[in-house]
C-alpha cells in the first residue's frame, strides 16, 4: 500500500485536537519575524510570492569554467487558493449570518466575500495569470544568464505532474524558453509514471510505510491554540467568539488558518481585493504564519521527534537528478533537464540536499521558523544546478541556485558557491546508493 497518496491530501485540511499539550516557548523575536515586520506578505508561507523584479548578482565562474548543462527542479507558479479552503470560509461565514453570529465587520466581510467565491470558485486551484507570467521570467533570465547551454542545437527534457497547473507552469517555461531560441528541440510530457521523480511519497521508498502526515503535524493545533490569539481574531467576525466553533459546528483552528490561506493568496491573483483587511493584526500574522509553518515543517523538514521520513524520500529524486545528468553529459544528448512540482516535493528536497543549512534539526516551533525561512518556498520557487567545465581537463563543477540566488552546500566548495561535481555525487550519490 502506497499510504501517502492517501494521506498527503488529508494534511492540507488537517483538524481536530492533539492530546497531551506540552509547554510551549515563549515566542521570541529572531531575524525571521523582524524580516517578516518590513515585508508583511512575506508571512503568507505557501502562498507567497517572492519579487521576480529582483534579480539577484552571480559570482564569476573560475577562469575558463564556462557552464554547459543545468537540472532544474521547479514549483508550479502562483495559484487559486483550493475549493474546500474558499468553500469552508464561505459555509461558516454562511451558517453564522443566519444564525444573526456575525459582526458589523462580518456582515461586511461576508457580503464582499460572496462576490468574490463566485468569482474565484470556478478557478480554485489553477494557475493565476501571475503564475504563468513567473514561469516566463525565470525561462527568460536562465537564458540570458547561462546563454552558453544554449549555444549550437540545445534538446531540452521537461517533465511534470498531472495536475493542470503543474503542467501550465511547465509549458509557460518551455514556450519563454523556446522564443527566445527558436532552434531548441523540447520533449515534454507530464504523467503518474514520472511519480518516483516528482512526487516520491509515491516511489518504491514509500512502500508499506506506517507513518501517517495527519499524527506527524497534530502538534501544530494546540501550539497554534496557545500562541494565536484565537478569541481575538474570531470576536473580529463573530459575536461571542467563545462560543462560536461548539455553536455552529467548526473547527476555529481550521477556519482561521483557511482564513490565513485566503487573505494570503490575494498575493497570487491579477487584482487583489481587501475584503480581508483589518482581520489580523502584525502580531497575529506573525502567530499564525509561525504556527502554519511548524505544522509544515514536521511534515517535511527535520524536525526533533516528528518522525518523517519526507527528507529521506526525496533521496530517491536527488538520485535521479544525479543519475540523469551523469547521462546526459556523457551523450550531449540534452543540455536541459526541467522538472515541475509541487511544494511537498521541493521543500524536502531541499532539505536532504542541506542547502543553506535549511536540512538541520529543529527542536522548537521557533526555532524550524528560523532554520529555514517560510518565504524560501515561494510560489515559483526553483531549484538549480548550473554545470561548468573547461576544456581540455575533465573536470566539472557546479553551482546551485535557490529561487535564481546562489546557495550553499554541506561540504567544501572550490571556491565561492562552485563545487566539484565529484565532491557532490560523494556526498550525496554514494550514501543514496548503499541503502
Amino acid at each position: 500500500m502506497r499510504l501517502f497518496r492517501y494521506l498527503l491530501p488529508g494534511l492540507l485540511f488537517l483538524t481536530g485536537c492533539a492530546s497531551g499539550v506540552q509547554g510551549v516557548p515563549e515566542p521570541v523575536s529572531h531575524g525571521t519575524v523582524e524580516e517578516i515586520r518590513r515585508h508583511p506578505e512575506k508571512a503568507g508561507c505557501l502562498m507567497y510570492v517572492y519579487d521576480y523584479s529582483a534579480e539577484s548578482p552571480m559570482t564569476p565562474a573560475p577562469r575558463g569554467y564556462r557552464p554547459f548543462y543545468i537540472s532544474h527542479f521547479g514549483r508550479h507558479g502562483a495559484r487559486y487558493v483550493l475549493g474546500m479552503q474558499y468553500d469552508t470560509l464561505y459555509q461558516v461565514l454562511d451558517r453564522a449570518a443566519r444564525a444573526g453570529r456575525l459582526t458589523d465587520r462580518g456582515e461586511r466581510l461576508f457580503e464582499e466575500y460572496k462576490a468574490f467565491h463566485a468569482r474565484v470558485i470556478p478557478h480554485e486551484g489553477e494557475l493565476t495569470r501571475m503564475g504563468t507570467e513567473e514561469q516566463r521570467v525565470i525561462a527568460a533570465r536562465l537564458f540570458r544568464r547561462f546563454p552558453e547551454v544554449f549555444w549550437g542545437e540545445t534538446r531540452v527534457g521537461a517533465i511534470a505532474t498531472t495536475v493542470p497547473r503543474v503542467i501550465m507552469s511547465m509549458y509557460a517555461f518551455t514556450d519563454a524558453l523556446h522564443e527566445q531560441d527558436r532552434s531548441l528541440h523540447v520533449e515534454a510530457g507530464a504523467s503518474d509514471a514520472f511519480n518516483p521523480q516528482l512526487r516520491f511519497w509515491l516511489s518504491p521508498r514509500a512502500e508499506n510505510h506506517p507513518l501517517s502526515l495527519v499524527d506527524i503535524s497534530a502538534p501544530y493545533i494546540p501550539y497554534f491554540r496557545q500562541t494565536v490569539d484565537v478569541p481575538g481574531i474570531l470576536g473580529r467576525i463573530f459575536t461571542e467568539p467563545a462560543t462560536i466553533g461548539k455553536s455552529l459546528f467548526f473547527d476555529e483552528v481550521l477556519f482561521l488558518r483557511f482564513l490565513f490561506v485566503v487573505e494570503s493568496g490575494m498575493q497570487c491573483l491579477d487584482a487583489p481585493e481587501p475584503l480581508f483587511d483589518g482581520l489580523f493584526t502584525e502580531e497575529d500574522r506573525i502567530a499564525v504564519a509561525r504556527a502554519d509553518w511548524y505544522r509544515i515543517f514536521r511534515c517535511f523538514c527535520h524536525y526533533e521527534d516528528s518522525g518523517t521520513i519526507f527528507p529521506e524520500l526525496a533521496g530517491h529524486a536527488l538520485l535521479d537528478i544525479i543519475d540523469r545528468a551523469e547521462e546526459d553529459m556523457a551523450s550531449g544528448q540534452m543540455q536541459l533537464r526541467l522538472r515541475f512540482s509541487h511544494d511537498s516535493s521541493m521543500i524536502p528536497l531541499v532539505v536532504r540536499m542541506d542547502i543553506n543549512g535549511y536540512g538541520r534539526m529543529a527542536r522548537t516551533p521557533e526555532e524550524a521558523f528560523e532554520i529555514y525561512p517560510p518565504w524560501e518556498m515561494p510560489m515559483g520557487g526553483s531549484l538549480q544546478l548550473i554545470f561548468y567545465r573547461r576544456r581540455p581537463s575533465d573536470e566539472i563543477l557546479l553551482k546551485v541556485l535557490l529561487n535564481e540566488r546562489e546557495a550553499s552546500l554541506p561540504f567544501e566548495a572550490v571556491t565561492g558557491p562552485y563545487y566539484r561535481w565529484s565532491d557532490f555525487k560523494a556526498y550525496y550519490a554514494a550514501p543514496l546508493s548503499q541503502r
